[in-house]
């Protein structure tokens, strides 16, 4: 690999700020430690950064002359886990854990920050955004409510993300569609309530709730042709109080991942039809309500992320037709305001999955990653 020699020669202390930030995780918005301790690093480095959003900070790197704005975002939130690493530095805080590995995305942001304090050389400025909030909590909308694209003209934007299964040296680079979206629908269905022994005095609201779950599994195959990705999933089903009576009230909840914006449309709608069918036959109230909560992350700028890891790594270890992901990113919120790419570095071929109890970051990607992101800033500032 041809890794940057200055990031290689601070892995010691690279290690150390990953270890403490994993010893250390906060969960969703509240990511107060983090962003401090992150504050204090860019201080060390003699690096500006401002607040935006909910604990997020953006720190700015001017180049020696006026050009494009580019950013780099790296996620600092943890998950509601309990880690089960046993290592020493496994996580302090009972029932949370960096179980996603932004801890060290934080820290290869941090290792890239370091870089840029030494080279100015290029025309133009960089953007570091430290986000919190990733893993569900709005924390990217959080960030663009508070106008990130209106106080800065970014014209490009770059992210990664690791990815077990991969080895270390792997770099993937999707052209197009690279995570999927995430949508969340929840179904109520209300009849009225009775004694078990007299069901033909009550609306029993189970069958309609069957038939829906049965329903919602023949979507895909019926609407969504065979060559695009999209999954259903019913995820809880809460109803009922004792055996012996039929309850007023049953919800239902699931989840609809897509790789396209029009699939996702046609299931938000074939699933609203079920449930307006379902209340017909069954003379029940339905209530339903569908919530997107990711788009689908498109990669509109693949070519110069496929250059600089191919610098990286070599070209035998530039991953380009991978198929995307079904999990969500919410960096995709990102790519509806402006161009660029995310991708994804091995975390190790037998890494533990991500969101495991027992899943570790690879140190090894914070050098391979911070040295992508030194090469990718070559692909699109101008440099001396």
């Amino acid at each position: 690999m041809n890794l940057k020699p200055e990031i290689v020669a601070r892995f010691d202390e690279l290690q150390s700020i990953r270890e403490h930030l994993h010893a250390h995780p906060e969960v969703g918005l509240e990511t107060v430690e983090t962003a401090a301790f992150v504050k204090a690093k860019l201080d060390s480095f003699g690096i500006s950064y401002e607040d935006i959003g909910v604990n997020s900070l953006l720190a700015k790197v001017d180049g020696r002359g006026p050009g494009k704005t580019v950013a780099f975002r790296a996620d600092m939130d943890g998950l509601e886990t309990s880690e089960e690493t046993e290592l020493p530095y496994q996580s302090k805080t009972k029932g949370r854990m960096h179980a996603c590995g932004h801890d060290g995305h934080t820290t290869t942001l941090l290792a890239f920050a370091r870089y840029l304090a030494d080279h100015h050389d290029f025309d133009g400025t960089v953007l570091l955004l430290f986000q919190s909030g990733e893993e569900g909590f709005g924390g990217a909308l959080k960030i663009i409510e508070d106008r990130l694209f209106e106080k800065h003209d970014i014209d490009f934007m770059f992210g990664l993300h690791n990815w077990p299964g991969y080895a270390e040296d792997q770099i993937i680079v999707h052209s197009g569609t690279c995570m999927a979206s995430e949508d969340r629908f929840e179904l109520t269905i209300r009849g009225k309530s009775g004694h078990a022994s007299v069901p033909h005095l009550c609306v029993e609201p189970f069958a309609a709730v069957a038939d829906f779950i049965k329903g919602a599994q023949t979507v895909i195959p019926r609407n969504i042709s065979a060559h695009d990705k999209a999954v259903i999933s019913i995820t809880q089903v809460h109803g009922g109080s004792a055996y012996n009576i039929i309850p007023d009230e049953v919800v239902i909840r699931g989840n609809v991942r897509t790789a396209d914006g029009d699939v996702q449309d046609r299931i938000e709608a074939s699933l609203g039809k079920m449930a307006e069918g379902v209340s017909a036959m069954y003379g029940v109230q339905a209530s339903f309500n569908y919530h997107r909560q990711h788009p689908v992350l498109t990669n509109t700028m693949p070519e110069p992320a496929v250059r600089a890891a191919t610098r990286v790594v070599g070209k035998e270890n530039v991953l380009t037709h991978e198929l995307p992901a079904m999990g969500s990113e919410d960096y995709a919120f990102f790519m509806q305001h402006t161009k660029g790419c995310f991708v994804w570095v091995g975390n190790g071929k037998t890494s533990p999955v991500i969101h495991s109890s027992k899943y570790d970051f690879n140190d090894q990607v914070i050098l391979v990653g911070a040295s992508f992101f030194a090469e990718l800033l070559e692909e699109v500032l101008p440099q001396s």
